[in-house]
Parts: C-alpha cells; sequence; structure tokens
C-alpha cells in the first residue's frame, strides 16, 4: 500500500524540523500552528488569515527562520519499519 504524504522542513533559530500531514490543507494548518507560537501582536503586527499573506509577513518578520522544502512524497508502507509493541 502506498501512502501520499506533505512535508516541508521549519528552519527555526536553534534546530531544524520536518512538518508531516495527510494533505496539503493540514499541513498548511500545522505550519500556521508553528508561526503562531511564535507570532507577537507587539511586534509582528496582527497575524494575516490570508495564508500566502501569513508566510510573506512570517517571512518579513522574522527573517533568521523559515519553511522550506514543501512538497508531497509517496511513502510505501509495506517498507517501513514496524514499532515493537510495548
Amino acid at each position: 500500500m502506498q501512502v501520499k504524504i506533505w512535508h516541508c522542513y521549519h528552519y527555526g533559530k536553534h534546530e531544524t524540523s520536518i512538518i508531516v500531514a495527510e494533505t496539503n490543507d493540514l499541513l498548511r494548518s500545522k505550519v500556521r500552528g508553528v508561526i503562531t507560537s511564535e507570532w507577537r501582536d507587539e511586534d509582528d503586527g496582527p497575524m494575516p488569515e490570508d495564508f500566502s499573506e501569513l508566510m510573506d509577513a512570517y517571512n518579513e518578520q522574522h527573517s533568521d527562520q523559515y519553511f522550506g522544502d514543501w512538497d508531497w512524497s509517496v511513502i510505501d508502507v509495506s517498507l517501513c519499519e514496524k514499532e515493537a509493541a510495548q
């Protein structure tokens, strides 16, 4: 069985993380959550509702951090390592 996943990297100040989701909309939602956790109205102004505007504002306000390598992949789950039962 093959599964399509959406993913991107978040290059933060101190670490890089990978965000994974089942759909592009869910990935956008997760990215919005990361931005929301870092956004400060007093410094950054009001957070835009439109996703493209939000990404532009985030890149402008947080130029030392960014989201990159936004793409999707097909995973063959039969090749995945199974987690041991606990």
